[in-house]
């Protein structure tokens, strides 16, 4: 995945059109979902429906949403393994003990479920990430009333990363075509002590530069932009709602199931 494959899905999403409030629901009520529900089956059915989201109508290619899983993925998987294996003494049912090291039935359960609640929060987030550009987000705070110098930052911060993006890989490219990025380590960390020098440097010439044009435009107020988006859509919001509800209708239904299908004997 390239280093800008993200903000490139969102421009081109079929979704890009749609109000940021619209997405905003589905996105946020998944990731509320994923947190507070359990993971089975709360936590999986928050994945099925933000795949079915993210792979049908927003139309995400497979192999960018594997790409843009892997690194919460791994991190996620890394805290896990930390919560998986426990430290002290081994309880008895433990399938495996090293030291004060185990691992057993609970604390793999405990394991599995941080997997996945961090997969399903993370497919959450994707729904308004690869549906979303930020020109849009930031437009969209604007209504939440955040100061306008703020969102200005964030824009023109976000717009100049790419810019430095672009001087960093030709930087590298020439340090490769001159042999800087083979050979000794002490060779290696001296031209990426260069390299960052020299985006350094590009930084402070492209941030004086802007302030400069924007103080020849008269620039007082804020920087805005022509929103593009289509109507609120009514049932893109009567049909999220109804996947959320129906996650935690499921949740609750195999929360109260085993109470309301016990006989009066057995629960004495």
């Amino acid at each position: 995945m390239h280093l800008t494959a993200l903000d490139d899905a969102a421009w081109s999403s079929p979704w890009r059109r749609r109000p940021v409030a619209d997405k905003a629901l589905l996105s946020l009520g998944l990731v509320l979902t994923a947190l507070l529900a359990p993971p089975a089956p709360g936590g999986l059915l928050v994945i099925v429906v933000a795949l079915a989201a993210l792979l049908g109508p927003a139309r995400v290619p497979p192999r960018l949403l594997v790409e843009a899983l892997g690194p919460p993925v791994a991190f996620v998987v890394l805290g896990a393994l930390s919560v998986a294996v426990a430290v002290g003494a081994a309880t008895p049912d433990a399938w495996w003990a090293l030291g004060p090291l185990s691992m057993g039935p609970e604390s793999a359960a405990r394991g599995a479920g941080l997997v996945v609640h961090g997969v399903a929060g993370a497919l959450g987030v994707l729904v308004l990430a690869t549906t979303t550009p930020m020109v849009d987000l930031v437009t969209a705070a604007r209504r939440l009333r955040i100061p306008a110098a703020c969102l200005d930052i964030a824009a023109l911060v976000y717009r100049l990363l790419f810019v430095l993006l672009d001087v960093a890989l030709a930087a590298h490219a020439a340090q490769a075509a001159r042999l800087g990025g083979s050979g000794r380590v002490a060779d290696r960390l001296r031209a990426a002590g260069s390299l960052v020098g020299t985006v350094l440097v590009h930084s402070f010439a492209r941030a004086r530069r802007l302030t400069e044009g924007l103080a020849g435009r008269g620039y007082e107020d804020d920087l805005r932009t022509l929103p593009v988006t289509g109507p609120r859509s009514l049932r893109f919001e009567a049909v999220a709602l109804a996947a959320i509800t129906a996650v935690w209708l499921v949740v609750w239904v195999s929360a109260v199931g085993p109470f309301l299908g016990a006989s009066p004997g057995q629960g004495a």
